[in-house]
């Protein structure tokens, strides 16, 4: 893939995590470098919406959003 050779060596081997990190990761998920070692897995944050069912979320810091995701799907 074409992408892999775009990828800085400091991100390599979370490339290979990426359906882990987003499993719609083909549908147009961009990360910048702190974003692909600093974004929560989604099982990880779909469990941790899941817990935080009908009360308000602010997500403060909520980098590339993997958590705000979930939380809006909850």
């Amino acid at each position: 893939m074409a992408i892999a050779r775009e990828i800085s060596p400091l991100v390599a081997k979370y490339w290979t995590q990426r359906f882990s990190l987003f499993s719609r990761y083909n549908e147009g998920i961009r990360l910048d470098e702190e974003g692909w070692y600093s974004v929560t897995p989604e099982a990880i944050a779909s469990d941790q919406a899941k817990s935080c069912r009908d009360v308000l979320v602010i997500d403060c810091f909520s980098g590339v959003g993997g958590n705000a995701i979930q939380f809006a799907k909850s």
